[in-house]
């Protein structure tokens, strides 16, 4: 019995020894110090080579350094494993984005709302594709889900805003950029300043 009890102990310890490793790459993630979470991330993943987690952070840790390509090979990865993961769908999103390879972007949100159509992000995130391809009746239709789903997010209604100011209707934007201002949307004021006065 007492043997049984120091191996569980040892394999605890162990276990706990395994997942510091992670505990520590995402404290240095939140400190800004993304290379040396990157090399914690790493080091934990030699031993844990499928924890999604560890996997999807540091692809986050490579997205703050600006080293995409690692970042989408990362969260590709996560995909692999979990299918339904609704945080990839949308970092996959975010990189086509981000080199505005619209198209791709749709598609990686609109699957990320496919597994989960309550993501107030993933409804923004759509909707400002749609906004940027010229799309306006959808980018209005996501907007507007996104806000129904979480009405504290400013950058629905910033976004929204944008659009109404576009199809010449003032006094809605105005109220969209009052609310996205109130909620500490930062380009709002300005928006505000040039639109509403």
């Amino acid at each position: 019995m007492k043997r049984t009890i120091q191996i569980i102990l040892l394999f605890l310890l162990i276990t706990a020894c395994r997942d510091e490793g992670s505990v520590q790459g995402d404290q240095l993630f939140e400190q800004g110090k993304y290379e040396e979470a990157i090399a914690k991330y790493d080091e934990y993943l030699r031993m844990k080579p499928s924890h999604l987690k560890t996997i999807y952070n540091r692809g986050r840790a490579y997205e703050e350094l600006g080293i995409y390509e690692k970042a989408r090979v990362d969260f590709t990865r996560v995909l692999e494993i979990d299918p339904d993961n609704v945080s990839a769908y949308l970092s996959l999103g975010n990189y086509f984005y981000r080199f505005e390879e619209y198209s791709n972007a749709y598609f990686y949100y609109d699957l990320a709302i496919e597994r989960d159509g309550n993501s107030a992000a993933g409804y923004l995130l759509r909707g400002k594709t749609s906004h940027k391809m010229g799309q306006f009746r959808d980018a209005i239709s996501d907007y507007n889900a996104a806000i129904r789903i979480d009405r504290e997010l400013g950058e629905a209604y910033l976004s929204r805003g944008a659009i109404e100011i576009i199809q010449n209707q003032n006094k809605r934007a105005c109220s969209d950029f009052q609310m996205a201002n109130s909620l500490g949307v930062r380009d709002a004021a300005e928006a505000m300043r040039k639109y509403c006065q």
